[in-house]
């Protein structure tokens, strides 16, 4: 469902296998160092890397991941959350989780100061469809599929408050932030590029069609790499 690359280090998400690590360093030949099985076995999600921790979407929680030792990398704590995490991502000592439940969706802000006993200090609902998240200084940024992107002031964690939003023509789904530009994997209607100078009224600026369906992209440098589905990366 999701790799994050850290040093030499890959760090995969298997949806029915749990968490396996990826010996990357030589590129030609990737070996796996080790795994550890998650509590849902069967829906583990999106997976982010801080440290000598992994950070994994595992269904109904957030499961801490001791990575330290590639060969032998174990769960620590985990938190549950009000549905069923998709997406998160980690900033200091906070980690940002998206999550679907059957009476409200939303975003949950967790202190992840004690790996082995991370606790929520607040949430906030989104739009119904919250897909992918990603964090920027005190705002985070949350897709909604039909409904586009969300910008959330995280500045106090115990009280998230929603700031603007913008609609995409496409489902948003993925997303990343470089500077005052974000970056939406739109679907059908490939990237878009929004600014988010000003958090209240993001704008779309421009963007750019892809041959299949945009899932996901991370942007490094002046560049960036769009999952798409039905034609590989883009």
């Amino acid at each position: 469902n999701d790799v994050v690359v850290s040093g030499s280090y890959a760090y995969v998400a298997e949806r029915f296998y749990g968490i396996e690590v990826m010996d990357v360093s030589d590129p030609r030949s990737p070996v796996m160092t080790g795994s550890v099985s998650m509590p849902s076995k069967g829906n583990t999600g999106s997976i982010a890397v801080s440290g000598p921790y992994a950070y994994v979407a595992d269904f109904g929680r957030l499961v801490v991941i001791d990575i330290s030792n590639p060969v032998s990398p174990a769960s620590l704590g985990s938190v549950a959350a009000p549905g069923e995490a998709l997406d998160v991502a980690v900033s200091g000592m906070v980690a940002y989780v998206v999550y679907v439940g059957n009476l409200e969706s939303g975003l949950q802000v967790i202190d992840i100061s004690n790996p082995a006993s991370p606790v929520v200090l607040g949430s906030v609902a989104t739009l119904s469809d919250p897909k992918g998240v990603a964090v920027s200084g005190t705002v985070v940024y949350v897709t909604n599929g039909s409904s586009g992107l969300q910008l959330i002031d995280v500045s106090n964690p115990a009280s998230p408050s929603i700031l603007g939003s913008v609609d995409t023509p496409g489902d948003a789904n993925g997303v990343a932030v470089s500077g005052t530009i974000a970056y939406v994997s739109d679907g059908g209607s490939g990237l878009q590029v929004i600014d988010v100078s000003n958090p209240a009224s993001p704008t779309i600026l421009g963007s750019v069609d892809t041959p299949g369906g945009a899932r996901d992209v991370v942007v490094s440098g002046t560049v960036a790499y769009v999952a798409d589905f039905g034609s590989g990366l883009q």
